[in-house]
């Protein structure tokens, strides 16, 4: 192989492991012998994943051997990455100094050499840092990725009702692909079922599949235009409902602005007319203190007059009293006639103003032209009564 070429130079050093091949490998190795033009002339049918899983991966770490993470070889034939042959030396290391008094190694290898374990076959091996570095590279795994690599991959598929049987072939009256059991079973021709080869019937209808892809794809680029039209459309929705809520409560502020000066008119007036009502009945108990005061009075000086028997005054004080009383008496229709003055909030048209505040203003849609694609969208606004502006 071309790429088995590039390691040959990796050799190692130190202690030479056995490298007498493993009947595994020669038996896999058998599997593969022949030329390019005989693999060419057959096909080969493997699981693929099973094959990975223990020829091209790492068994200790799972990970995929790579011109990166190139497969190292034990002298027990068994690979690893470089990393997980460290980890077990750096272990194998950790191990020696906790017990380096007990710790007993042949005479025969170098002073820093630790003992390290295959994690598949726990064959140990005797080996230091320096060699860990040196271990040569397993080539019969960089050929067999080489060899996947270079292989054509087919995926078979098996018929759903007869899980054994390959689907080879078409059935045009199904529009469904068949297995060699069901044209003898469920599609027979003497039924009116026309079968053919498969790969006749993706030559036929590919070019078919091929236009409704192309239709698929331009449909589905339209619908995106489309859906990018949407998302803007609701972006600026979006803004127009900001802008209407804002400018409903500069409508309502505008329209409490209106009630509150009639507020204060309506509380000004209730004082005004209720002041003058007091003042009123103030100047009519002023005029009535005034009259009982001087009645009071005379009626006193009567009284002394005639405990003096001073006749002259007494008779004095009584005409006074006379020519007083001769004028209008005060009337006060409070008191006289049962009269007084009352006060009521005038509320004549509050039904029908309440009516007109709950049918005050209205959102409405129209339909306006758009500058995305010649389309038609919805904008709201507000509608006011003409006779409330």
């Amino acid at each position: 192989m071309a790429k088995a070429a590039q390691f040959d130079s990796d050799a190692f050093t130190g202690q030479k492991p056995d490298m007498a091949p493993s009947m595994a490998h020669l038996s896999l190795c058998s599997e593969l012998s022949g030329s390019n033009l005989a693999l060419n002339k057959r096909s080969m049918v493997f699981d693929e994943d099973g094959f990975e899983k223990r020829f091209l991966r790492c068994s200790q770490c799972k990970q995929r051997f790579s011109n990166v993470l190139l497969p190292r070889m034990l002298p027990c034939h068994h690979s690893f990455c470089f990393s997980c042959i460290q980890q077990l030396f750096d272990q194998a290391s950790d191990q020696k100094n906790m017990f380096h008094s007990t710790y007993r190694m042949p005479m025969n290898v170098p002073p820093t050499s630790v003992n390290i374990c295959c994690p598949l076959c726990n064959a140990h091996l005797w080996i230091t840092e320096e060699q860990v570095k040196k271990l040569p590279t397993d080539h019969r795994t960089v050929q067999l990725m080489d060899f996947v690599h270079h292989t054509e991959h087919y995926t078979i598929t098996f018929c759903s009702q007869h899980g054994t049987q390959p689907l080879n072939f078409f059935c045009e009256l199904c529009v469904k692909p068949i297995c060699r059991t069901c044209t003898v079973m469920d599609h027979k021709e003497s039924e009116g079922h026309d079968f053919m080869d498969l790969e006749k019937a993706l030559a036929k209808y590919t070019p078919l599949l091929d236009t409704t892809v192309t239709e698929m794809e331009a449909e589905s680029s339209l619908l995106e235009e489309k859906l990018n039209v949407l998302d803007s459309l609701t972006q600026n929705v979006e803004k127009m409902k900001i802008e209407l809520l804002d400018e409903v409560k500069a409508c309502m502020a505008r329209m409490r602005d209106l009630l509150d000066d009639r507020e204060k008119k309506l509380k000004c007036k209730v004082e005004e007319e209720t002041e003058n009502e007091c003042r009123k009945l103030r100047e009519k108990s002023e005029m009535l203190e005034n009259r009982r005061r001087v009645l009071v009075e005379k009626a006193n000086q009567l009284k002394q007059a005639k405990e003096n028997h001073n006749v002259e005054e007494m008779f004095q004080i009584h005409q006074e009293v006379k020519l007083y009383r001769s004028g209008a008496p005060i009337r006060v229709r409070e008191v006289d006639d049962g009269l007084m003055t009352a006060f009521s909030l005038n509320t004549r048209e509050e039904s029908m103003l309440a009516s007109r505040i709950s049918s005050f203003g209205d959102v409405t849609t129209k339909a306006e032209a758009t500058s995305l694609r010649g389309k038609t969208s919805t904008r709201a606004s507000i509608y006011r009564s003409t006779s409330y502006k």
